[in-house]
């Protein structure tokens, strides 16, 4: 899968899933998702963490759920890659 479509899919839970009233133009791959941007709480957080693992058919362990990792759009996207390049070589 690549960049552009794991950063669709992030977007699509956003959106979709995610009860955030955004809009598309209000994400981009560097828009905070907390402070300072998006203002996303920890409850929101969390719901992320199991939608992005139910979409991309992954486990998020407690190594790599850092907070870094939830900087903005594009450290997810990362975040998900390498999540899904681990799975591949497992």
């Amino acid at each position: 899968m690549t960049s552009e479509q794991v950063f669709e899919n992030v977007k699509r839970i956003f959106l979709e899933d995610l009860d955030l009233n955004l809009v598309e133009s209000d994400l981009d791959e560097t828009v905070p998702l907390f402070e300072g941007g998006l203002a996303l709480d920890s409850v929101v957080a969390v719901e992320l963490i199991g939608f992005v693992e139910k979409r991309f058919g992954i486990e998020l362990s407690e190594e790599v759920l850092r907070m870094d990792a939830f900087k903005d759009l594009r450290s997810v996207v990362q975040l998900i890659q390498e999540q899904l390049t681990v799975r591949q070589s497992a």
